[in-house]
């Protein structure tokens, strides 16, 4: 089972968020949001969000179970706490995410789980590079061009 997403847990209280990373946006369990924000969690408080608010994931738990999750993004988050549920101490769970969890969540991407593609212009031509754990990375086939050595074709017999 490959399919599936690692959630980080954050602590408030006694109670957790759990919250991961998708294509650059965070993304909250909406279960754990609910418990956060005192929202019964017995209905479907998740329906008056957009569909571009909202995803289900596969995630894999602390004790290595698997559960399908309802996932809230940052938008979503700010209109249930600030528009459907209003309720002033949301302020300070709201302050909480932004302040705290969302840029926890971009350090922890930043520390480099996937490698990114960067585009780079070295005299004048597009360089292509990889960038991993916070280090730039070139292909060995680039770097005689980067040298701004032209390496000599020779036929493989």
């Amino acid at each position: 089972m490959t399919d599936y997403r690692i959630p980080t847990v954050f602590p408030r209280f006694r109670l957790s968020l759990r919250a991961l990373l998708i294509d650059d946006r965070a993304w909250f369990v909406s279960r754990d949001l609910a418990k956060l924000a005192c929202i019964r969690t017995d209905t479907d408080f998740t329906r008056k969000l957009d569909e571009d608010q909202l995803r289900d994931e596969l995630l894999r738990l602390e004790d290595g179970s698997f559960c399908l999750e309802r996932l809230v993004n940052e938008s979503g988050l700010h209109q249930l706490l600030l528009v459907h549920y209003y309720h002033p101490e949301h302020r300070g769970l709201r302050r909480w995410i932004s302040n705290e969890v969302v840029p926890a969540l971009g350090r922890e991407a930043g520390v480099g789980q996937q490698p990114r593609r960067r585009l780079m212009s070295w005299q004048g031509q597009p360089l292509n590079l990889i960038e991993w754990q916070g280090t730039l990375w070139i292909r060995y086939e680039d770097m005689p061009r980067f040298q701004g050595q032209v390496p000599e074709r020779k036929a493989l017999l």
